[in-house]
């Protein structure tokens, strides 16, 4: 699946949380409880794959996912095929910030370079995203490939994913 897929089906699953969970970004609700609603919607659109929240195994072994340095993590969503490393098992991670979601971007970054050190998994996309401004950035092998922000009408209901201005993106890098 290629990106731009991946990226209409994320707006798709973000349309739905809007229209159906509203009240879930307006009201200082955690980040878990917007992510697993995130999750529930993108578990629809995308059958046959595993969509996991905080979840922290990686491999067959089951062994605790950690970055390259060793550091554990739980990306805040996961859609892959439980139990495999391999980067066409592993569509797409997702780190998920109430506010500014600039420091994820090291994790999201290493989440979608190639496996290194106590890392043994790879995600062929990786994205970072701030709510409730729900304003992107997409990741692939392991840099940067977009930053955008979403175009919503006065429903909340997304109807473009667009550019952020190269401006403001060099100072959130």
């Amino acid at each position: 699946m290629d990106r731009a897929e991946v990226e209409r089906l994320v707006r798709d699953a973000v349309n739905m949380l809007f229209a159906c969970d509203a009240a879930l970004l307006g009201n200082d609700n955690s980040e878990w409880a917007i992510a697993h609603r995130l999750a529930v919607y993108l578990e629809q659109l995308l059958p046959g794959w595993n969509i996991d929240c905080e979840f922290n195994r990686q491999g067959d072994e089951n062994d605790p996912k950690a970055l390259e340095s060793g550091s554990r993590v739980r990306p805040d969503i996961i859609v892959h095929h439980r139990g495999q490393v391999e980067r066409e098992h592993n569509l797409l991670a997702i780190e998920l910030k109430k506010s500014d979601a600039v420091a994820d971007h090291v994790k999201v970054k290493e989440y979608t370079s190639a496996p290194a050190g106590s890392r043994t998994f790879q995600y062929q996309y990786g994205l970072s995203v701030s709510v409730p401004s729900f304003e992107v950035t997409w990741f692939e092998s392991g840099r940067i490939v977009s930053q955008l922000r979403t175009a919503a009408d006065a429903n909340r209901r997304v109807s473009a994913l667009q550019v952020i201005p190269s401006s403001r993106r060099g100072s959130r890098r």
